[in-house]
């Protein structure tokens, strides 16, 4: 990012080459101005995220920047995030404002939660004596947020769902309606703990929640199987009962009917008799 810087380092400068305005001068601090739109305000170890900047000169000449990034303090002294414009200088007249194309930053995995600064470099010349100038900005801050963070975000809200899915079920368990008060509980809570920031509490607490959500779900199916085979078993039952019933009743007309047949054969001896007679 540092190439007019790292070219007078190493490059050996004569008088004639200053007299020629190989000199490196800078901006004072209130003749130049950058604001930057961070492309998320939430930022995590890996992320990759972009940044716009936009630059207000307060200089009376224009300004023609070659190079331009962000310096971070977890980098190397000479690293920067940025852009070569050496190729098409970006010219900022007098007084004027420049916005410049977004540039990607790549957070390492390695970076540690917490407040970082970081400051915005920037090379160019200026004014028609073409004079090379260097301008760094005030010191800045960027909040990198941890990984557990990130994780307790992205899951929240799946058991938000999860829960009000529950809710909405109107589960008829005892079992699982106990379940669902603990996993609302666990849900309560790592909330309250997400609001202290202490991460690793809430995540615990969350997944807590999701087991009790997925042991209170598994109960109810259970409970209703269990449910469902009752009422099998009372159906066959009421279907052996009406067999029964109904054989019963099959072997009592039965037997009343042989109960008359022989007072009938008895019958029909009498007669006989009285007609031979």
């Amino acid at each position: 990012m540092r190439p007019l810087r790292l070219k007078l380092t190493f490059t050996s400068i004569s008088l004639i080459c200053i007299l020629c305005c190989s000199l490196v001068f800078a901006l004072n601090p209130d003749e130049a101005s950058v604001s930057l739109f961070w492309s998320s305000q939430t930022v995590y170890p890996g992320d990759m995220v972009s940044v716009r900047l936009t630059l207000k000169s307060n200089y009376a000449e224009q300004l023609k920047i070659y190079y331009i990034g962000l310096h971070f303090d977890w980098m190397d002294p000479d690293g920067f995030y940025g852009s070569d414009l050496s190729a098409n200088p970006v010219i900022v007249p007098s007084f004027g404002t420049y916005i410049f194309d977004a540039i990607a930053i790549q957070i390492p995995l390695n970076v540690s939660a917490g407040s970082h600064s970081y400051f915005v470099g920037i090379d160019g010349t200026e004014g028609l004596s073409l004079s090379n100038f260097s301008w760094d900005s005030p010191a800045l801050t960027i909040q990198i947020h941890g990984v557990t963070e990130k994780i307790y975000n992205g899951l929240v809200s799946q058991v938000e769902s999860k829960l009000n899915e529950a809710i909405g079920a109107n589960y008829k368990s005892a079992e699982a309606q106990s379940l669902l008060q603990q996993a609302q509980y666990e849900y309560n809570r790592a909330h309250s703990l997400a609001n202290e920031e202490r991460w690793n509490e809430a995540l615990s607490r969350l997944y807590n929640a999701t087991d009790l959500l997925e042991q209170a779900d598994e109960s109810e199916q259970v409970s209703e199987e269990q449910k469902a085979e009752q009422q099998s078993l009372l159906f066959y039952l009421a279907i052996i009962a009406i067999a029964v019933i109904v054989v019963a009743s099959i072997i009592v007309v039965v037997l009343r009917k042989k109960r008359k047949q022989p007072d009938s054969v008895a019958d029909q001896q009498v007669e006989t008799i009285e007609e031979q007679s």
